[in-house]
């Protein structure tokens, strides 16, 4: 049988880029117009993004095994997520970095898994980002992947996409950036 798992909520694709002091100040001149500066996507050219879909109060999470609806408690992803973290940013020697995207897009994400006979709720594990620090939010958490008994997803679909607005370009200082990944890879360890 298939198993699959949706989440409906908001997607978010946020990335982080030291920057120099020069450029930061750049970002903070242009603001919003920074994103007209270059190609759409230029934002996202890094490793340090994720497209991803953000946890809030409102998302609904829904898991199926052949077609039949399994009880799953959504609260479980906050308090036994693993938390990834983007190892690069932590050894830049930039002071300052650029947080660029958005994280309000309408859309849904569906996780598949094929020849699942019994569902346990406790095998799904939640791979998520936590940016509660660097966005200055409380338990801004982005669910990156979903696995289940160990097992990526056969297959992960985006629906129900419905469009979003750019972020207004924010700079934060590296400490924070570097205490919030630090934070991440001390609860993991």
């Amino acid at each position: 049988m298939d198993l699959t798992l949706t989440l409906t909520g908001v997607c978010c694709d946020l990335a982080l880029h030291p920057v120099s002091e020069e450029n930061a100040a750049r970002v903070c001149m242009l603001g919003e117009n920074l994103y007209k500066t270059n190609s759409l996507e230029w934002w996202r050219a890094n490793g340090n993004n994720t497209c991803a879909m953000r946890l809030t109060r409102d998302s609904r999470l829904e898991a199926a095994l052949g077609g039949l609806p399994v009880h799953l408690d959504a609260a479980r992803i906050a308090t036994s997520a693993v938390e990834l973290t983007q190892r690069e940013l932590l050894d830049s020697p930039e002071g300052q970095v650029c947080l660029l995207g958005y994280d309000d897009e309408a859309c849904s994400r569906t996780w598949s898994w094929h020849g699942v006979t019994e569902c346990s709720p406790e095998k799904f594990s939640f791979l998520v980002q936590r940016w509660d620090r660097i966005l200055g939010e409380t338990d801004y958490l982005v669910l990156a992947d979903v696995l289940y008994d160990g097992r990526p997803a056969d297959g992960a679909a985006w629906g129900e996409s419905q469009g979003f607005s750019f972020r207004e370009p924010l700079v934060v200082p590296m400490d924070v950036v570097r205490d919030e990944l630090g934070a991440a890879e001390r609860r993991a360890a």
